[in-house]
């Protein structure tokens, strides 16, 4: 039952923000699995990439593919690169990464965008360092990248609210599979239950919930409910984290 919850809350969490899985996904698992913070930030990996995909089915005629693919490839050196060190970052370490990160995700989600002057966007060579650094956030601390990427969608590329959410999901979940492999290969552990298949149930009935929920919900109501989640996932994160 806990990898269900777990999976479910994870699961409404992603859809609803596109991002902010393995900032409710550590606490959860350090709480009720016991688990230290580096071995919970590798778990949370799986259950993010479970969340994104999930949710990501009712939002793929959103996507912008081409800037997607091109974050998971850099993403994916990025973590490559980077996974070597992390055995030497220390638990708080991963706790301060973890706060500078969300903090300047929080001002970006609820800073007003302003509208852009030209149509320019951030070409190939700034998007490819963009993706470098999820891909480090990523294997550092388990966060899937998703409150790197929307903040970054909404304010630089200036996509709206289902094209940050789409491409974030897409690009989330494709870089949280490959630094979790990164990290198999290099000599990480984890140990899966069985009631682990539970996390894939509690995901995807999270996408259908959220689904027949948003049909329902007005763009405003939306939008507001997307904000305070984010908000709230990412207080009640860091206090569990910094309570270990």
């Amino acid at each position: 039952m806990i990898y269900l919850f777990c999976g479910l809350v994870v699961g409404i969490v992603m859809g609803l923000t596109g991002s902010g899985g393995a900032l409710i996904s550590i606490p959860l698992f350090i709480t009720f699995l016991h688990l230290p913070l580096k071995e919970a930030s590798v778990l949370s990996l799986i259950v993010v990439m479970l969340g994104s995909f999930s949710n990501f089915i009712n939002y793929k005629k959103f996507t912008n593919y081409k800037l997607g693919s091109l974050f998971v490839i850099a993403s994916a050196f990025g973590s490559y690169a980077s996974a070597p060190f992390k055995k030497g970052l220390p638990d708080k370490g991963v706790a301060v990464l973890l706060s500078i990160v969300s903090f300047v995700a929080l001002v970006q989600v609820w800073r007003p965008i302003k509208p852009k002057e030209h149509d320019e966007i951030p070409g190939v060579i700034i998007s490819s360092l963009i993706g470098i650094i999820l891909g480090i956030l990523t294997t550092f601390t388990g966060i899937g990248g998703g409150i790197l990427i929307v903040p970054v969608l909404l304010s630089f590329y200036k996509f709206d609210q289902n094209q940050a959410l789409a491409t974030s999901l897409l690009t989330v979940g494709f870089s949280s599979m490959l630094s979790f492999l990164i990290q198999m290969l290099d000599g990480a552990k984890i140990h899966l239950e069985l009631s682990f298949f539970n996390l894939v149930i509690g995901t995807f009935s999270a996408s259908f919930l959220l689904k027949w929920l948003t049909q329902r919900w007005s763009a405003v109501v939306l939008m507001r409910i997307r904000k305070i989640t984010f908000t709230l996932v990412i207080f009640l994160a860091l206090t569990k984290v910094f309570s270990v």
